[in-house]
């Protein structure tokens, strides 16, 4: 009786606390900044998302920190460009702000661009076949000005034996490399940096596409990708990338299906997917796409709930699922991307939500599982496992750690000996002081 009366008492508390319920509430509660970027992360607009954007416009006061989302998002330029065009009655200090942040991409794109050009003329000189990645190439061919989309680094990728052959060209031509270890199979050699006009210019040189960890997604061989590429200028020079399905998968497992230490994905990433998508909608070929990426065809329905799907395109790509998923919009949230350090100012509560009962938007792109059974295996099975992975990893690396600060120095050539209870002393002393 006691147990019944206690189960009784605490299992909605426990219940609504860990299990984020698709309702209305959580269907609905989308923050009105991310309404206002959610409707400008699109190249082209229509009414529906003109509409969208006045009425999240309307009533809005926290302009300074749209700015600053604006500006972590990589959408400043786009904001400026839509804002602009739908005339709305914003505060002029934003729209000043819009304006500077765009002028400062432009600037910034166009120093990267010309450093871009003397690294594929130096590449050529070389005999080296190269793919420029992300924005770098978005800016020539799928924006109409090179400075509406920001450009963090810039990110070519080519054959493994060339791109050590390039890193050290490059170190010679007076880029500096980055001292911060990587391991030897990382999809990436160590970042370049050399200032140029006052901006720090980053270059980064892949030898694949993804890294060889969880959620393991598969690199096809450079030389496949090499193939069939799409050519533009570069400034008198010509340069590659990937096409247009390729590159559709590339930017969708970059930003949206990437390890869970990576960073959450950032809108310019949605803005990307969708205006491809839109601009190329009767050239894509949608067959090859479903053929070589399913999970990316069956996760392109759930950009609609964040930014409505033209007509045309939703002829290609049917909503499958009409009720809305419970956090549109939400990047996962939990452990490892917050580390355990982050977890007092955030409450254990949350930081558990998070971390083992993610909201089904998430869940749905990134495990792929689109009906109410699979999903539920995702998240309690799959995701579990993955965590689990990410667990032994960090759990061997921070006993290592402890074991060898708490034993101390031994002397030269021996390891130290320790019981097994020892052992779990010295762990549990380390743990202590680590969470007290």
């Amino acid at each position: 009786m006691a147990a019944l009366t206690v189960c009784r008492r605490y299992y909605p508390i426990i219940f609504r606390n860990f299990f984020p319920m698709n309702t209305a509430e959580t269907r609905l509660k989308i923050a009105p900044a991310d309404r206002i970027l959610f409707s400008c992360a699109r190249l082209e607009m229509h009414s529906v998302h003109r509409r969208r954007l006045a009425a999240a416009c309307e009533g809005y006061t926290e302009w300074d920190a749209l700015l600053h989302l604006a500006e972590a998002h990589g959408m400043g330029p786009l904001l400026n460009r839509h804002i602009a065009a739908a005339k709305l009655n914003v505060p002029p200090s934003f729209i000043r702000g819009l304006r500077l942040l765009a002028l400062r991409h432009r600037q910034a794109n166009t120093i990267n661009v010309d450093s871009l050009r003397e690294i594929l003329s130096l590449a050529r000189s070389e005999g080296l076949a190269c793919l420029v990645l992300k924005g770098a190439a978005l800016c020539h061919t799928l924006y109409p000005e090179i400075g509406l989309r920001p450009m963090r680094d810039i990110d070519l990728l080519l054959d493994a034996k060339d791109a050590r052959h390039l890193h050290r060209l490059l170190q010679k031509e007076g880029f500096a490399a980055s001292t911060q270890p990587i391991p030897p199979d990382h999809f990436h050699l160590p970042a370049l940096y050399q200032t140029v006009g006052g901006l720090r210019v980053c270059v980064e040189l892949h030898q694949g596409l993804y890294s060889p960890i969880p959620p393991y997604n598969q690199s096809p061989p450079f030389s496949v990708l090499y193939r069939d590429p799409i050519s533009f200028d570069v400034n008198g020079i010509t340069a590659h990338t990937l096409n247009n399905e390729a590159m559709l998968i590339h930017l969708f497992q970059h930003g949206f299906h990437a390890p869970l230490v990576f960073e959450p994905y950032k809108l310019i990433s949605v803005a990307d997917i969708i205006s491809l998508v839109e601009k190329e909608v009767e050239t894509i070929d949608w067959d090859k796409l479903r053929s070589a990426c399913p999970h990316l065809f069956n996760s392109l329905q759930y950009f609609h709930y964040m930014t409505a799907w033209t007509d045309q395109v939703l002829t290609k790509i049917p909503l499958k699922n009409r009720a809305v998923p419970s956090g549109v919009g939400a990047s996962y949230a939990g452990w490892p991307r917050v580390r355990l350090s982050g977890w007092r100012e955030r409450g254990v509560v949350a930081m558990l939500r998070h971390t083992l009962f993610p909201l089904q938007w998430w869940m749905l792109i990134y495990y792929d599982q689109p009906e109410r059974l699979t999903l539920i295996r995702s998240r309690h099975i799959r995701h579990w496992q993955h965590l689990y992975w990410w667990g032994r990893l960090f759990g061997a690396h921070f006993f290592e750690a402890a074991l060898k600060k708490e034993a101390g120095p031994a002397p030269e050539g021996t390891e130290p000996e320790r019981s097994l209870l020892k052992k779990i002393k010295i762990l549990a002393a380390a743990i202590y002081r680590r969470f007290r």
